[in-house]
């Protein structure tokens, strides 16, 4: 294999997309690790700050990197009360609550691996209480969160640029 070829070889087979039902979700509140069953979403992202840079002689308007900030999405079923019951305190004039999310998918058909990633300082924009409609739904729940920690635990090794 010279240095040209990728572990998932020269072209993208179908079999080495990874399937996101082989996704699984765990948050580590209080030294606690809770597998998150109910969970049917989530998505993480760094968003980048970036600041105009103009100079003379360019007609580009350049831009500067200047800090990041980690957002993302939960969303799942509604099956207990935790969240609302961690939201309490801090609505108590207590402590908010600020959590860790380990995120990990394997797709065994795939040639690409395992990822395996650690959010840290995640803190929930929204808690869920309540959720009815006159449908014949179930129960769902949706939050976006930020997080000041990232950590790349294991990489895919599908294909390195």
């Amino acid at each position: 294999m010279d240095e040209t070829t990728s572990t998932v070889g020269s072209f993208l087979n179908g079999r080495d997309t990874i399937s996101t039902k082989d996704a699984k979700i765990y948050v580590t509140i209080n030294g606690k690790i809770i597998p998150m069953i109910d969970v049917t979403k989530v998505t993480a992202k760094l968003e980048k700050n970036k600041e105009d840079v103009q100079t003379l002689g360019s007609h580009w308007k350049h831009k500067k990197t200047t800090s990041v900030e980690g957002t993302g999405t939960l969303g799942g079923y509604v099956i207990s009360s935790n969240w609302l019951k961690y939201a309490l305190p801090y609505i108590q004039g207590g402590k908010d609550l600020y959590f860790e999310i380990t995120l990990s998918i394997e797709d065994k058909t795939s040639r690409a691996g395992k990822q395996t990633i650690h959010l840290g300082e995640v803190n929930l924009d929204d808690i869920p209480i309540a959720d009815f409609e006159a449908d014949d739904g179930v129960m769902e729940w949706e939050s976006d969160f930020t997080f000041e920690s990232l950590e790349l635990i294991s990489a895919f090794k599908g294909f390195d640029l």
